[in-house]
């Protein structure tokens, strides 16, 4: 564990699954569905203040979930994320932030935490999941890698964090969580801040129009343990 705990990056990964469940209406109309999500995996962490140092962490070849001591499972219903104009009146990659999932991630059993008889379960006060693909699902999407992300913000007993990762196939969610600072500017951030400085730094765009992204998406500046770390720069094709 480094001095500051902070310059370990939390890797959460694990597959989502879709439970449809009925919500009774209070005035004793029929009920109504909603879409509720379960998240659940391991997580590792991983000592390392430059994100763009931080490797997927791999499976063995016939296991669910990543070799890990420390496992997770939370949950949430999904609604679509509140509608907010870009501050800069222009286009942002991903689309408006209504056009997103968004998932409060504060239910569920949470995520281990400590080592032997100190191991605990602790959970979120607040973790908003922002989904890109509008079905929750992966989608085969290699062209419009964008609609594979998923990236978070929240906050716990511990912090305030910011989590980058991307949805892959067999629905499987992969988030770095790096906890930020209270005088962190990254600490006030929202969705829109989020995905702006990590787009800046990890998207191509083509000729074509179609989006490349740097795999996996968190090996970037905005997910370093000093923010200050690494040049923001916008990619191009031509570079």
């Amino acid at each position: 564990m480094p001095d500051n705990w902070r310059e370990t990056l939390f890797v959460w990964d694990g597959i989502v699954s879709i439970v449809e469940k009925e919500k009774e209406n209070g005035d004793g109309n029929d009920a109504e569905s909603e879409e509720r999500l379960k998240w659940e995996g391991t997580w590792v962490g991983c000592d390392c203040a430059d994100a763009t140092k931080v490797p997927t962490p791999k499976r063995g070849a016939f296991d669910e979930f990543v070799s890990s001591e420390n496992a997770f499972q939370v949950e949430g219903v999904a609604a679509k994320a509140s509608e907010k104009a870009p501050a800069d009146g222009g286009d942002i990659l991903g689309g408006d932030v209504s056009s997103l999932r968004l998932v409060s991630m504060t239910e569920g059993s949470g995520y281990d935490l400590g080592e032997g008889d100190e191991k605990k379960k602790h959970t979120d006060d607040r973790h908003d999941m922002y989904f890109f693909s509008p079905s929750l699902r992966w989608q085969g999407n290699l062209k419009d890698q964008i609609q594979n992300m998923v990236m978070a913000t929240g906050e716990n007993e511990f912090g305030k964090f910011i989590s980058v990762g991307w949805l892959r196939v067999g629905c499987r969610v992969t988030l770095a969580r790096r906890y930020v600072d209270d005088g962190d500017d990254r600490a006030k951030w929202d969705i829109d801040d989020l995905r702006k400085a990590v787009f800046d730094q990890i998207a191509t765009k083509g000729e074509d129009g179609t989006v490349k992204l740097t795999i996996p998406p968190w090996q970037c500046a905005a997910m370093h343990a000093d923010p200050g770390h690494g040049a923001k720069r916008q990619k191009t094709a031509e570079e």
